[in-house]
């Protein structure tokens, strides 16, 4: 049966209407489509919900996990001052400065153009005793100087000392010969592609071209977005969502980063996946799971995952939604179409987050 021009008003209507029952009534038209009307009524659905997904490909995090802008130049002020403005760079000057300053490191790595982790692997093949991690070395980078310094200290800056001079000699991670024809290092750049003597030459400034030309290669805050990409998938829609819950007294139980914290949340609550959001913390009747997705092959494999949980949230006799924001389900709109049929309708944006306190399960808590 074709759509009737009061289903087409539902439909159009679903992904704005605060009423769950709206929601919920939209997706029961739907799903009584086949054929080309069910594809209609997907793509009206769907559309609804597109509407109100706002990129978050521009947002740069930023906080107490990164250095501000003047903690960052003083940090290389002593990495300048350390080696006599880069006249002097060995590995007693290095291991003295990182000793004084771990702060220093910060600089350092990018004069490498190095993450934590990748810095970790190159200490690692220079000196295969070693067994630090990025975990800690960034960890040191974000320390005080200790009143005390311990062997494992002076161990871990002597070994990046020695990693970063074999580094900057070529000696460590040059190009294999091979792929020289589609590849270059990391080091081949204006400030470092003749060792020390580059940066010592860039030290009073580098050409504006030249800063253009390392966002349009490596993009402007990469390595702060690449670093801390778990930070902005939990500040665009969770701490928005949590702040919302506490504003008006609502119990629940947020899942911690990363999977410990997804199986810690599971292994509570008998919920494989571990959701984002349990509502509330005692005797739990709603979850919520927050997507972000930029690319619409993230966007697939988060759909795919919210669709489990919803399955693993139905079997527990709980209800399920999602929030999601981000390019990538424009990108997929089947893909967004699938949770919204999944989640009865029960999926939010970061614009739309306030009408989760619709739900009768949260009504119920705030009436409470």
């Amino acid at each position: 049966m074709a759509l009737s021009d009061s289903e087409e008003r539902i439909l159009r209507a679903a992904g704005s209407d605060p009423s769950p029952v709206a929601r919920l009534q939209a997706v029961g038209v739907t799903l009584a489509k086949h054929g080309e009307d069910a594809e209609a009524s997907r793509q009206l659905l769907t559309q609804s919900y597109l509407t109100h997904l706002s990129p978050s490909f521009h947002l740069v995090p930023r906080g107490d996990l990164m250095f501000a802008e003047d903690a960052f130049d003083e940090a290389y002020a002593a990495l300048a001052v350390g080696t006599e403005n880069f006249t002097c760079v060995d590995e007693a000057s290095l291991r003295a400065t990182l000793l004084e300053c771990p702060a220093a490191l910060a600089p350092l790595r990018m004069i490498l153009g190095l993450t934590h982790n990748e810095l970790a692997v190159a200490i690692r093949l220079h000196d295969p005793e070693s067994n630090v991690a990025g975990g800690s070395l960034k960890s040191l980078e974000r320390s005080a100087p200790p009143e005390r310094l311990t062997a494992t200290r002076r161990r871990i800056v002597g070994s990046i000392a020695g990693a970063v001079l074999a580094m900057m000699n070529r000696d460590l991670l040059p190009v294999p010969p091979r792929v020289t024809t589609y590849f270059h290092s990391k080091l081949d750049k204006r400030d470092t592609v003749s060792g020390w003597q580059s940066v010592r030459d860039h030290t009073g400034g580098v050409p504006y071209s030249t800063l253009l030309f390392q966002r349009y290669v490596g993009g402007v805050w990469r390595q702060v977005q690449d670093a801390y990409s778990e930070v902005k998938g939990d500040a665009v829609l969770e701490i928005p969502l949590q702040d919302l819950l506490d504003a008006h007294g609502v119990p629940y139980h947020r899942t911690k980063r990363r999977a410990a914290g997804a199986a810690e949340t599971a292994a509570r609550f008998g919920l494989r996946p571990g959701p984002d959001f349990i509502i509330p913390d005692d005797s739990p009747t709603l979850v919520v799971e927050s997507k972000v997705a930029e690319d619409g092959g993230t966007a697939h494999d988060k759909a795919a995952r919210i669709r489990t949980l919803v399955t693993a949230a139905n079997e527990r006799g709980l209800r399920a939604c999602a929030l999601i924001d981000g390019k990538g389900w424009t990108e997929r709109p089947n893909a967004l179409c699938d949770v919204v049929l999944a989640t009865q309708g029960r999926t939010y944006t970061l614009s739309t987050i306030e009408q989760i306190l619709e739900l009768p399960e949260i009504q119920a808590l705030i009436s409470r």
